[in-house]
């Protein structure tokens, strides 16, 4: 039964402390520095910069980059729908509410000779 099935290797890889890619075993450098902290790196040149203090978000073909920027994130994370605000009438300058409401609703003919009323 055991001979059917397929088993998988799985290989222990590390990431890059710069670039955040994959280092398989064999690869890469290893930094100690003095507070005794273990600095993986995927090649030379992520070395180099994080010693010349480089920051990765800057550098565009970093990880560190394409996460900071969105980049290459798939179709299945959707933007959220935002949802309208609610209007809601509220009382001022002394007026009641329905009184607004009732304003609101007047036809401008009424508003008319309301004025013509007063003069």
């Amino acid at each position: 039964n055991k001979k059917n099935q397929k088993v998988k290797m799985v290989i222990k890889t590390e990431s890059c402390v710069f670039t955040e890619n994959k280092i398989y075993p064999g690869r890469g450098k290893r930094f100690v520095a003095r507070d005794g902290k273990v600095h993986i790196f995927f090649s030379g040149r992520a070395a180099s910069l994080f010693h010349q203090k480089k920051k990765a978000v800057k550098l565009t073909w970093t990880t560190a980059w394409r996460r900071f920027h969105n980049k290459g994130k798939t179709e299945a994370t959707k933007k959220k729908k935002h949802r309208k605000a609610a209007k809601v009438t509220r009382a001022f300058g002394g007026i009641s509410v329905d009184e607004i409401k009732r304003r609101r609703n007047e036809k401008d003919d009424f508003r008319v000779a309301q004025r013509d009323q007063a003069m």
